[in-house]
């Protein structure tokens, strides 16, 4: 039985990520979540912060995996401009004790580290995994500083750590703080009376690379087994969407009709004006395409919000 460990097992990914890891037969799996009411029947649940470094490596001598994905975070990039001392403890303490507890008790464990396209600054063209680093906002800085921690261990240390960047990635169940299940959530809204028929908007003009969470999760588990030791790996979709577009494909399944207004104090500093990914090394590599179009998983979102708003 291969013993796995995911930390931020209650988040968005991680779900689908469980999903897939438990339809193999030779899989046990375990969890780590802040949450503490959080429960499941599929695998066993540590309830603790990742700041919690005794915890930590009590949690990692007990299981002692063979594989590990890192998935706890601070992801929100907006979040992370308003709380970068909390940003900083859990993208950077809390992976260095997780690096730490895996070096003292499962040196031989596979480790990855969910790292993230917005390390590309500079994004002048879609970018691979060569391209610049370029930081641009806290959410960043935690986790370049995060890859470097993973880069020190793996050379002094000789840990089998790899670094993954994900570019966005959307599906049914993302949380609304971020931008197309925002949309998705106001739109169902507006559909059930709740609300005026009129949506507030940041930066349009912005453009991302934007994947279906379902096909991030099966890349990430094809990735953990086959990527090489101290690599990274882009995981994208090679298809761009400005917000304005990815909004226009949400407003034409809606069966309302929706007024759209600009709010200024919506706009991010430092907004990144455009983030695409080079996914070459995907499909050359891995043999990894998408499964989705954009317009089933924007719908998929919508229907989404559609019954949990019932």
């Amino acid at each position: 039985m291969n013993k796995i460990l995911i930390t931020g097992c209650s988040g968005f990914l991680a779900y689908y990520l469980i999903k897939i890891l438990k339809e193999q037969d030779n899989n046990e799996i375990y969890g780590i979540t802040e949450i503490p009411d959080f429960v499941s029947n599929e695998f066993h649940v540590f309830n603790i912060d990742i700041r919690e470094r005794e915890k930590v490596f009590e949690i990692i001598e007990e299981i002692k995996p063979d594989i590990i994905f890192h998935l706890a975070a601070i992801t929100n990039v907006g979040f992370s401009w308003e709380n970068q001392k909390l940003t900083y403890e859990v993208n950077f303490i809390g992976s260095l004790n997780i690096i730490e507890a895996v070096e003292k008790y499962s040196r031989s464990a596979r480790l990855v580290l969910m790292s993230s396209a917005e390390l590309y600054g500079k994004n002048h063209g879609p970018v691979n995994e060569d391209s610049e680093v370029c930081i641009k906002n806290p959410y960043s800085l935690s986790k370049y500083s995060m890859e470097l921690l993973g880069d020190i261990f793996v050379s002094s240390k000789n840990l089998n750590i790899i670094k993954i960047r994900s570019f966005n990635f959307t599906g049914p169940g993302q949380d609304k703080k971020f931008v197309c299940s925002d949309f998705a959530y106001q739109i169902v809204q507006i559909e059930k009376g709740n609300r005026d028929p009129v949506i507030k908007v940041g930066n349009l003009s912005v453009q991302r690379d934007f994947s279906d969470v379902r096909d991030t999760a099966r890349y990430l588990n094809i990735i953990a087994n086959k990527g090489e030791k101290g690599k990274v790996f882009n995981l994208c979709s090679c298809n761009s969407y400005s917000i304005e577009e990815i909004l226009e494909i949400l407003l034409e399944f809606s069966v309302k009709k929706i007024n759209v207004i600009v709010d200024k104090n919506k706009f991010r500093p430092s907004d990144i004006p455009v983030l695409s990914g080079d996914c070459s090394l995907l499909r050359e590599k891995f043999d990894l395409s998408p499964d989705f179009k954009i317009e089933e998983t924007l719908l998929d979102l919508l229907n989404y919000w559609r019954r949990i708003e019932t």
